[in-house]
């Protein structure tokens, strides 16, 4: 079985990157480097690291999509994708490999393995709010949706589920692969012996007794018009519909009054929520 790693960049830490690439590349991962950061960090790599550029930064989907289409054409069994904040070790690299083989031969119709999230700010594993996984008895967890760092899919289902979703640029992109590929009867599954230390959000802020994920403002512009967007799908589970209409306002009051920048991040929910209503995809634009 050959394996590729798909490590995005969007100006990353250098030797976070360097000890995954070091982990990966011990363990005989083929890495692939897709960087949508204005300035190549190419001078970073090694000459076995399969690097490309996109310096206009069309998304996490498009770089997804183009680190998928390399590991195909080289003739790679599985692809990972990694986030460039992800804390990859060789227990969990060496787990992965004997686990989604093993996943695949229980569920032939597997379309996503992924690890157990262990948060990097507070070291707990990362548990479902609304949504609750199956255990079965061979230790993984049967889900709706799994995040895409440490996201495994073989090869093979892409012919049937097709690449991410490029318009929808950075938020649920990994949500909605995977109810798609439900919807054409595939399985999701993350397994409880894998753990993968993670940093979603850039930080976190207790407001009130809650304790609630602190990212950049123009991050809210995505969320809010991609949930717009995809509330309309009818392949779209009803808790999540259910859970982020309720949730929208819960996070313009917490953004626009609570945190700093508030006045920049009501403008970017604002436009999220014209734009989602008006179907605009693809990547934010000042001008519209």
């Amino acid at each position: 079985m050959k394996f590729a790693a798909i490590i995005i960049l969007f100006h990353p830490e250098r030797q976070i990157l360097l000890n995954n690439i070091s982990l990966l590349e011990a363990v005989g991962w083929q890495v692939i480097v897709v960087d949508n950061s204005p300035q190549s960090h190419q001078d970073w790599l090694s000459s076995s690291v399969e690097f490309r550029h996109c310096p206009e930064n069309a998304g996490i989907a498009h770089a997804q999509n183009i680190g998928l289409f390399l590991a195909k054409k080289q003739g790679h069994d599985y692809a990972m994708l990694l986030d460039q904040d992800s804390q990859l070790s060789e227990q969990l690299l060496q787990t992965v490999k004997l686990r989604v083989v093993e996943a695949q031969t229980h569920y032939p119709n597997l379309a996503a393995y992924g690890p157990t999230i262990v948060s990097e700010f507070d070291g707990q594993v990362v548990r479902a709010k609304v949504q609750r996984a199956v255990p079965d008895e061979h230790g993984f967890l049967h889900s709706r949706q799994i995040i895409a760092s440490g996201k495994v899919i073989p090869i093979s289902v892409l012919a049937e589920i097709g690449l991410m979703e490029d318009a929808l640029f950075i938020d649920g992109v990994d949500h909605e692969w995977c109810w798609r590929a439900s919807r054409k009867g595939y399985r999701i599954i993350s397994d409880t012996q894998a753990l993968l230390r993670h940093k979603q959000g850039e930080s976190r802020k207790r407001i009130m007794g809650v304790t609630f994920k602190v990212g950049s403002s123009v991050r809210l512009y995505y969320q809010y018009r991609n949930i717009l967007i995809l509330l309309r799908r009818s392949y779209v589970p009803l808790y999540w519909k259910i859970r982020n209409s309720v949730a929208l306002p819960v996070r313009w009051i917490i953004n626009g009054w609570f945190l700093e920048q508030r006045r920049e991040r009501r403008h970017y929910m604002r436009r999220g929520l014209i734009d989602g209503l008006k179907k605009r995809s693809g990547r934010y634009k000042a001008d519209q």
